[in-house]
């Protein structure tokens, strides 16, 4: 029964225990009403996204006021709970045996998370199969709804009556997590598809309805890496059966990690040889350091040039598994995307190749994914050139 709670609501408790640890540390704003943070998170009601869908509010017009619209019309997040629906999703359950992936916990808990939540605290209990909405997100309203938009509320005093601090990319990355990377080893043995977590691309592969400041993508994208080997470090401290393919993402995360923060050494560091504990602890004060650090355009470019340096090991990798090798060609991938300063080098050829490289383990081989990296590089080079030497 334990392990079956793990299971189905560790994902939920382990974003409630991270949220509660942030907004401890930040404290109540000054001037914010004196309210107990935690009971908020614990006891507080979810009102349902139609609560935000009011013209006047997030269902009207104008990049101010569309966010309901863009989340119900164009956002997949909407649609998580149809997922459960389809063909798919019913071969899964039945291996794992499941008797229908719409109501499975296993299954719910992260494709339509407000079925986790007790019925007292639902107000509009239509919500329940919602798929990840408004209040996933954003946490439960019934505390902050009114005062949110009031002019004299600072964003911090919204904060501590329970919004979600979602400014922070650390915030942010532990709100998706969860269920965007560690998989139980029987549920991908089932057929789920292989999730690896990159917060920046995936959520620039999202449609907006906020804005994020103008700047170097290394903050959220390091973030994320951290985040991610954080939790595949927590996965491996909780089953006495590790997941092959969470140990193979978390040492090409390490690899990829302790090449980052040994080029800087004001970044706290990762080691490749520590237990899952203390990786567990490292790759959390890693991500908390980065979120709140500012990065300079130029570093985002010398990081990069540090990670394609790696492209030699790769033709050198025959003594590591195939699994991590494959894993860190897709970190250094995603890297590439998140890092580079030209759109237009990720629209080439030559990137398309790379992608195609690392979309399958069973389809990779190292040196091809060398030599497109390396083919990446001068063009994206030459492309840069080329824009500098225009009038």
């Amino acid at each position: 029964m334990i392990q079956y709670f793990q299971r189905v609501a560790s994902p939920c408790l382990r974003w409630l225990i991270y949220a509660l640890v942030i907004l401890a540390g930040n404290g109540i704003a000054k001037g914010a009403p004196a309210i107990a943070q935690s009971e908020h998170h614990t006891s507080g009601r979810y009102l349902g996204a139609m609560s935000c869908s009011s013209s006047s509010c997030h269902g009207g017009a104008g990049d101010r006021h569309n966010q309901f619209i863009t989340w119900s019309e164009r956002d997949f997040h909407q649609r998580a709970s149809l997922i459960l629906t389809n063909a798919r999703s019913a071969r899964i359950a039945e291996t794992l045996g499941i008797r229908d992936a719409v109501t499975g916990a296993r299954c719910t808990v992260c494709h339509s998370p407000l079925t986790t939540i007790s019925p007292e605290r639902l107000v509009d209990k239509s919500e329940r199969d919602s798929g990840v909405s408004c209040e996933s997100c954003h946490g439960p309203a019934e505390a902050w709804l009114r005062s949110h938009t009031r002019r004299d509320y600072t964003y911090s005093m919204r904060v501590a009556t329970g919004m979600h601090d979602l400014r922070s990319f650390y915030v942010r990355a532990n709100s998706c997590v969860a269920c965007h990377q560690a998989l139980d080893g029987e549920i991908l043995a089932a057929g789920h598809p292989r999730l690896v977590f990159e917060l920046y691309t995936q959520t620039k592969g999202e449609p907006p309805h906020w804005r994020d400041p103008i700047e170097s993508s290394v903050r959220p994208w390091l973030t994320g890496q951290a985040v991610a080997l954080r939790e595949l470090s927590w996965k491996a401290n909780q089953n006495a059966e590790k997941s092959p393919d969470n140990v193979a993402q978390t040492s090409a995360l390490v690899w990829l990690l302790s090449k980052v923060t040994r080029s800087d050494q004001s970044l706290p560091p990762i080691g490749e040889t520590v237990d899952s504990v203390a990786l567990q602890a490292a790759a959390d004060g890693l991500a908390r350091h980065v979120s709140g650090r500012r990065f300079e355009n130029e570093y985002g470019t010398k990081l990069l040039q540090t990670l394609i340096s790696t492209v030699p090991e790769f033709r050198e990798a025959s003594s590591v598994p195939g699994a991590v090798v494959f894993y860190r060609a897709k970190r250094l991938a995603l890297a590439c995307e998140a890092l580079s300063d030209s759109d237009a080098s990720l629209k080439s050829a030559e990137f398309g190749r790379i992608v195609n490289d690392v979309s399958s383990p069973a389809n990779f081989d190292p040196n091809t994914f060398s030599d497109h990296i390396e083919a990446w590089r001068v063009s994206a080079a030459t492309t840069e050139s080329k824009g500098k030497a225009r009038p």
